[in-house]
């Protein structure tokens, strides 16, 4: 649990990796090593009462991402933080766990936080192809220094700055909608693009 005085802090999903000094929760009771049995679709929580917020490998496991991430946005202070970790499409840990139910690219996650968040920015851990020594150094340095955190295996989507009023950048059937989705995120203004 948490130390005296200080914000309290929410590890959502926490399983087997509880984490000093933060409310540790999880759908499951993780051998004993959560704090509170909760899921991230029905946050036990008032409002607005966490300084930060982690949800490491949760909102895949939704049917739809947007429910959890509207629970994080609604516990989440006004100043706090919410980090989100999702595996990189395409990567091991996005396709060899059945229990994965939505996967998407990048775009598409950051699009998603900056619906539910005024600020959103992403990193990356890891790298995708670890065949050879070259080929994890060229994807390392195509991270660190273009920002190309499509070659991760791992994305973090760190947020700020809860909407009062969620936006709707992404069509329900996204997939399906490719030309309406293409037109609404074309008549969003640049300068209201996530970073």
């Amino acid at each position: 649990m948490m130390a005296p005085g200080k914000k309290p802090m929410l590890n959502i999903g926490s399983g087997y990796e509880p984490k000093t000094g933060w409310i540790n929760a999880d759908v499951s009771e993780a051998g004993g090593l959560v704090d509170l049995k909760a899921d991230i679709r029905r946050l036990p929580f008032a409002n607005a009462v966490f300084s930060q917020v982690l949800a490491e490998s949760v909102v895949e496991h939704l049917d739809d991402p947007r429910v959890g991430l509207a629970e994080l946005a609604r516990v989440l202070e006004k100043e706090g933080q919410v980090e989100v970790r999702v595996p990189a499409l395409g990567s091991h840990a996005a396709h060899l766990d059945p229990t994965h139910r939505y996967l998407a690219d990048l775009k598409h996650w950051q699009e998603l936080m900056f619906e539910t968040f005024e600020q959103v920015k992403i990193s990356s851990v890891g790298v995708r192809w670890r065949q050879s020594l070259s080929l994890v150094l060229t994807q390392r340095i195509l991270i660190k220094v273009l920002g190309w955190h499509d070659l991760a295996q791992c994305w973090i989507l760190r947020a700020s700055r809860p909407r009062t009023v969620r936006l709707n950048l992404i069509a329900p059937r996204w997939w399906l909608d490719q030309g309406t989705n293409s037109a609404r995120a074309d008549a969003t203004s640049s300068a209201n693009r996530p970073t």
